[in-house]
């Protein structure tokens, strides 16, 4: 026998320790790589993982696939990220499958294949992955492979952020503050995109830098908004943040205008083709200023860029461009098309556009009275641009009424020829707005006649704020839809826990429409810029459509058009505050309570009122969340006259040193405990854009 070919002992003892060590060294070299990455040193853990993933081990093959596709102590490199993907994918790896399924979803060196990234997420998915549930959610929001489905999005959005997920968090946080595919929850927006910031998730401080931008479900803060919006920046994953940044700086949202600060941050988002940044680059070469100067050429070439993508803000920009004739020749036809575009993906802005072409008759027949109505539904949207919406008013402002018809009992003698019911329509509205201004002179000669900004309220021993001012409504006898028992008595201790904290207040109970319509009409004449003013309405309430609309006692409710033209449209109560500059406006509305119109069979509304968004230097806040209805009573054996949002309410507010936001923060958590005691779910919802500190009571 061939002695090369005896194997002695030794050698076999030492092969077995060989081959018993052999997958401890390859569990050490990935527990190794592992350390490394979560220390962030990507060198060590490719030089770690090397080996073992060309010996075939599937985690260090997926973490290099990870490496290459983001770019992580590597050159990033698509196609080699994929080649590791697909070996560890063989091997059944989750991670791999997640990422290599991403990149089917987004096209990364592969052909964009929706089906099967929705296998490989749901084959990762099912062994627990948190990011293929938020990938899952992607597929299902924008319709990728599967259909488009809101709720569904939602449902894999929550299953990721419930594993602490920060993508998954940050995209569910977006779906409750657009309201997409859910109620909007301010609130529940802030809690998530905060839990994903904390986590230091690039989108995540973006999402809560939009909150703080907005006063959604948190005090508007200007400053902290760039904050964040710049750290989203660091992470060089969320383009959009340039976007963000630069339009606070343009349209001057808690800090002064600055077109130049605007493009210098629009700029880097521009360099990512990211159409936000591309049609606010656009504006500001349309506009010019000293550092970038007007350019209309490159202004009409940004913004088709950006409506190459059908992106709404630059279909919209775009058309106004063809309009006009900015950087281009005049095509009505082109802007016609374009604004249709952009309506139909949800611009407002372009309805006004398209409105000012009716109204100009530029490219279509002359019709004034579809541009007012056109106005007037673009003035009804919240997404509707600052500087847009001034135009909207100004143009509808400049338009004539419509002409009342002529009373039967009138002889055709009386009009004084063509024109004459227009020449009196327009003297009647001069009429109400000289009236308007002696009120408001009235009021001013009242208040500087005072020694001071107090005047004192002798028979009560109290102080009153001239600049504070309060309508207090409380309706409970309803003649065609039920009664109620607290409404009144909730506005009677409104008004005097107002009244002690030093409002000017006016009250009124059970209004039908023309009374409420006049109280309204009288307590807006008496506001000033720079008031403080707070709103309360205790009564029946319903949301129709987006809408929300308080109902005067004599409702009748026969059909859904005949409350809209009956009831109070809320949202005409807070834009006549915004209309007058208050420097800080609070609606406490308290009528979430069941569909008053139910017990008759009449299908109109629902439970509830629906979620609403507060104007710059208001706040609002409701009794109950949307679809939740607010107690009366806790239990047959409560004897408060009062409902329970109003009591606590009141018991808060007559707190010293606390601030309006915290009081009904602290409102807002009272209600909720007290109502779960009895089994109950009321969540208050508050909508906040307050600017600056307010005090009940100091």
């Amino acid at each position: 026998m061939n002695k090369d070919f005896l194997v002695s002992p030794l050698s076999v003892l030492l092969f077995v320790i060989f081959a018993l060590l052999a997958p401890l060294t390859a569990m050490a070299d990935a527990s190794a790589s592992a350390e490394a990455l979560k220390q962030k040193d990507y060198a060590r853990a490719r030089q770690e993982c090397q080996a073992e993933a060309q010996a075939g081990d599937k985690d260090c093959q997926s973490t290099l696939g990870y490496l290459y596709r983001n770019g992580l102590g590597v050159t990033k490199d698509h196609a080699e990220a994929v080649r590791w993907l697909r070996k560890a994918v063989e091997q059944g790896q989750t991670a791999a499958e997640e990422m290599l399924g991403d990149s089917y979803r987004q096209g990364l060196d592969v052909g964009k294949d929706y089906a099967e990234a929705l296998k490989l997420f749901n084959s990762s998915a099912s062994k627990g992955s948190a990011w293929a549930n938020n990938n899952l959610g992607n597929l299902y929001r924008y319709g990728q492979g599967v259909g488009r489905d809101a709720k569904e999005a939602i449902r894999y959005y929550k299953l990721s952020a419930e594993k602490g997920n920060p993508a998954g968090q940050t995209n569910l946080a977006d779906m409750y503050r657009l309201g997409e595919g859910t109620e909007r929850n301010p609130d529940q927006a802030f809690q998530l995109a905060l839990k994903a910031s904390k986590q230091n998730w690039p989108a995540g401080h973006n999402m809560l830098g939009l909150l703080f931008r907005d006063g959604m479900g948190v005090r508007q803060d200007t400053q902290q908004a760039i904050e964040l919006f710049k750290l989203a920046i660091e992470g060089k994953t969320v383009p959009i943040a340039y976007a963000n940044l630069a339009g606070i700086y343009y349209n001057g949202i808690g800090v002064p205008v600055s077109l130049d600060e605007a493009a210098k941050w629009a700029q880097g988002g521009v360099q990512l083709n990211e159409p936000n940044a591309l049609t606010t680059m656009s504006a500001v070469y349309r506009r010019g200023t000293k550092q970038n100067p007007a350019n209309k050429e490159r202004a009409f070439e940004l913004a088709s860029k950006a409506a190459a993508m059908s992106h709404p803000a630059a279909l919209n920009q775009l058309g106004f461009y063809y309009r006009d004739g900015i950087g281009t020749e005049l095509d009505y036809r082109k802007a016609t098309d374009l604004l249709q575009q952009a309506m139909a993906l949800g611009s407002a802005d372009a309805i006004v556009n398209l409105a000012f072409m009716y109204e100009k008759g530029l490219g279509v027949t002359k019709d004034e009275t579809r541009a007012k109505l056109e106005y007037e539904r673009a003035l009804l949207s919240p997404a509707l641009t600052r500087g847009t919406r001034s135009l909207a008013e100004a143009s509808l402002a400049s338009l004539k009424p419509l002409a009342a018809p002529v009373p039967a009992t009138r002889a055709k003698s009386d009009a004084s020829g063509p024109g004459a019911d227009d020449d009196r329509e327009v003297s009647r509205k001069e009429l109400l707005e000289r009236l308007e201004k002696m009120q408001q002179q009235l009021t001013s000669l009242q208040a500087a006649s005072n020694t001071s900004t107090l005047t004192t309220a002798v028979a009560a021993k109290q102080i009153v704020f001239a600049n504070r001012k309060a309508l207090v409504i409380g309706n409970d006898l309803y003649s065609d839809v039920p009664k109620l028992n607290n409404a009144g008595a909730d506005a009677d201790a409104m008004a005097k826990a107002l009244e002690t904290v030093g409002y000017k207040v006016t009250k009124h109970l059970n209004l039908n429409e023309k009374k409420f319509k006049q109280a309204l009409r009288e307590f807006r004449m008496q506001l000033q810029g720079g008031d403080e003013v707070l709103f309360f309405y205790a009564g029946h309430g319903i949301q129709l459509g987006n809408s929300n609309y308080l109902l005067p006692i004599d409702i009748k409710g026969d059909h859904e058009d005949q409350v809209k033209d009956e009831a109070i449209l809320m949202q005409k109560v807070l834009d006549d505050l915004e209309d007058k500059k208050a420097k800080f406006a609070l609606a406490v509305i308290d009528a979430c309570r069941d569909n008053p119109f139910k017990g008759k069979g009449r299908a109109i509304g629902g439970r509830g009122l629906a979620p609403t968004t507060a104007a710059t230097g208001q706040m609002i806040m409701f009794s109950a969340g949307s679809g939740q209805q607010a107690l009366d009573k806790l239990g047959d054996t409560d004897r408060d006259k009062n409902g329970l949002f109003t009591r606590v309410f009141v018991k808060e507010m007559l707190t010293p040193g606390v601030s309006v936001d915290r009081v009904l923060r602290n409102v807002r958590n009272e209600v909720v405990r007290q109502a779960k005691s009895v089994g109950h779910e009321q969540t208050p919802a508050l909508y906040d854009q307050a600017i600056g500190e307010f005090y009940f009571r100091q």
